[in-house]
């Protein structure tokens, strides 16, 4: 079981989109202020439009409040700052994006087995 970090990882805002969050990482970094970047738009498969294109901006729970009145100060365009949560330990939130893809790509992997199966019998 992993140790417990004492200073974890919080939500501090949602950005629109990634250009955004990552003109908000660079804000916070000139301070001195670690963060951290998730969202769709930075996997390998960039979805830019609407909701998938949502960034969120993370930082250590002990300097939130610094950020949070940085964020605000900066007037980023459609940056809003959010309520504190906590970084989302590891078994914890939604499955990895590639589970769904295994269990298509099982179900196929039977699928064909069955068809060659039934072929041979007939």
């Amino acid at each position: 079981m992993p140790a417990r970090d004492p200073d974890p990882f919080v939500l501090l805002a949602t950005a629109p989109d990634p250009a955004a969050a990552d003109l908000c990482a660079a804000l916070l970094r000139a301070e001195g202020i670690e963060s951290r970047l998730r969202g769709e738009a930075l996997g390998p498969y960039r979805l830019t439009i609407g909701a998938m294109a949502a960034t969120q901006v993370w930082v250590r729970a002990s300097r939130l409040e610094d950020a949070r009145s940085m964020v605000l100060e900066g007037d980023l365009a459609g940056l809003e700052p959010t309520r504190p949560q906590r970084s989302p330990r590891a078994g914890e939130g939604p499955a990895a994006p590639w589970v769904p893809a295994a269990a298509v790509l099982a179900a196929l992997l039977v699928g064909l087995a069955l068809w060659l199966l039934l072929i041979r019998l007939l």
